[in-house]
């Protein structure tokens, strides 16, 4: 079965965006009881429009109750749940053992996902959850492959691992650290990120000549952990039968959205093409070569659009320890492009390594920390030309005392790419495939039969009674060309086919007015199909 890309959506937009890059599911947070209590999130009234839209296009739509609740909280859990339950949400993902009691009581067929945040580590967990009606669990982000895979072989449940994006340095996000230290509990979806601030590190060797105290050796970003990618390892993931890839950033924006949604697509449906192409053991390193070469470039788009120093793979395969850390910064740090070559002011000539367009904004920097714990001299510039890998580009210079030869060059917005994103992805209005059938008989109602591409969901829609025409018969291209304007309504007619008594007569605005209550009848009959 082919595994679920699950994206991200604090906001309205990025769910729209989610939806068009192809996400199959999409997780969200009400207004209560997230466990990212800053993103966007969703009030009742949006939820509802979110949970129709997504089932529009056949996406699923998992909603967030994972934070820990107090007692005079849970007395109204049921009837916060109640509206998003009937509008057929897909599962609500949980922490708190006395949620799990209210939902299950409550609503006894909701699907339930045990969070990250309940630490499953081994098959003994995954059981325990499934005996109390749980239909997913997500295992601790800890856990190696194999440790996931005999989970998966043991017991028969869904299981969601996370595959992109922001890891928390702490066990599977139980932290105490920013309660702490700024009294916002992260398990109560506050975490102010004090894992991200640059602290001061002391060391006995150091110690001031006047007073004998240790000394400030160095400031950095010491717990900052570096962004997860396992586009590279894609395969053995799927593989491993996991069901539901995860793609971390409900405070991210839609270009970020799109972009993770959009490569973690590709990248399973490439390598299912190949297994599917070439179905034998020893075809296997050829596979992964091809592999390899395809989702590249996927990889740097990801580095372009957002990265924190680098990725890394997360646990799947081995604890990296320190290279799971970057210290020099805890944002965005891009791709590198090139190096500086030459400095005359009033121009900067940059050596490149990878192509860049104009409008790319780019980083110069040391590549080493300083005292600050941030990096050494960094200078900002915008290009206003095009350059390939290997060329020299010439670019106005600032602030030229502190640029030298030799300091690396990153992109920080690869302009090219968000404009990709944002002409292929997000502008295009998300269409269904669907196929019309008009019926038009002498003294029968006119009748418009809409059939979903699956071939699941068929509406009818009856107008009034066709009459023998008085002077020019309506053509059956007339009709043709009514039906297929289906413009804003998210609605692609493959196919209209007809059949039509010769020398009748259709009123075209009676035929105008059937044709937008058939569209919305069949639209409106898709999202019923998942109410309860």
């Amino acid at each position: 079965m082919k595994p679920e890309i699950l994206a991200p959506a604090g906001t309205w937009e990025a769910l729209d965006a989610a939806v068009k890059a192809g996400a199959n599911a999409i997780y969200v947070g009400g207004s209560q009881f997230s466990a990212r209590a800053y993103a966007g999130n969703f009030d009742q009234e949006e939820l509802l429009k979110a949970i129709d839209y997504c089932h529009l296009f056949g996406v699923k739509l998992y909603m967030a109750v994972n934070t820990l609740l107090k007692p005079e909280e849970i007395s109204g859990l049921a009837s916060y749940i109640e509206p998003f339950y009937k509008a057929g949400v897909d599962g609500i993902i949980v922490q708190d053992a006395g949620v799990i009691q209210v939902l299950r009581e409550n609503y006894p067929d909701l699907p339930l996902h045990g969070s990250t945040q309940m630490s499953v580590s081994s098959e003994y967990g995954a059981a325990f959850l499934k005996n109390m009606g749980f239909t997913r669990v997500v295992p601790a982000r800890e856990l190696s492959l194999p440790e996931i895979k005999t989970i998966k072989e043991k017991v028969n449940i869904e299981i969601e691992t996370f595959v992109h994006g922001a890891m928390c340095y702490a066990y599977s996000g139980k932290c105490l650290f920013s309660s702490f230290k700024g009294g916002r509990s992260g398990n109560r979806g506050r975490c102010a990120q004090p894992c991200r601030k640059c602290y001061e590190i002391y060391t006995e060797q150091k110690s001031s000549k006047k007073t004998g105290e240790a000394m400030d050796d160095l400031s950095e970003y010491i717990m900052s952990l570096k962004d997860m990618c396992t586009l590279g390892i894609l395969p053995q993931l799927i593989d491993a039968g996991i069901d539901s890839f995860k793609i971390e950033g409900r405070m991210k924006n839609p270009s970020y959205v799109a972009a993770t949604t959009d490569a973690y697509v590709k990248a399973r449906d490439y390598w299912l093409k190949l297994k599917a192409e070439e179905n034998t053991s020893a075809d296997d390193a050829r596979r992964m070569e091809k592999y390899n070469r395809f989702v590249e470039p996927l990889i740097k788009n990801m580095m372009d659009i957002y990265n924190r120093g680098g990725f890394y793979t997360g646990y799947y395969f081995t604890e990296k320890g320190p290279e799971m850390t970057e210290p020099k910064r805890p944002n965005h740090a891009g791709l590198r492009i090139g190096k500086v070559e030459k400095v005359a002011p009033p121009h900067v000539s940059i050596k490149l390594t990878e192509a860049v367009t104009a409008s790319d904004v780019l980083e110069i920097r040391d590549d080493k920390i300083n005292s600050t714990g941030k990096d050494g001299k960094t200078v900002e510039l915008t290009t206003n030309v095009n350059g390939m890998p290997g060329q020299t580009i010439i670019l106005n210079g600032k602030e030229f005392k502190r640029i030298r030869p030799g300091q690396s060059v990153y992109r920080t917005r690869n302009n090219q790419l968000i404009t990709e994103i944002e002409t292929t992805i997000l502008k295009p209005e998300k269409q269904l495939e669907a196929e019309c059938f008009i019926e038009a008989k002498k003294n029968q109602p006119l009748k418009i039969k809409i059939v979903a591409a699956d071939g699941i969901v068929v509406t009818e829609t009856f107008g009034s009674i066709v009459e023998v025409a008085q002077k020019a018969p309506t053509e059956a291209e007339q009709l043709r060309q009514k039906m297929n304007k289906t413009g804003g309504t998210n609605v692609k007619l493959e196919s209209v086919q007809l059949d039509l008594d010769d020398d009748i007569f259709v009123q075209m605005s009676e035929f105008n007015n059937l044709r937008r209550e058939s569209l919305n009848q069949f639209k409106q009959a898709l999202v019923d199909g998942y109410r309860r």
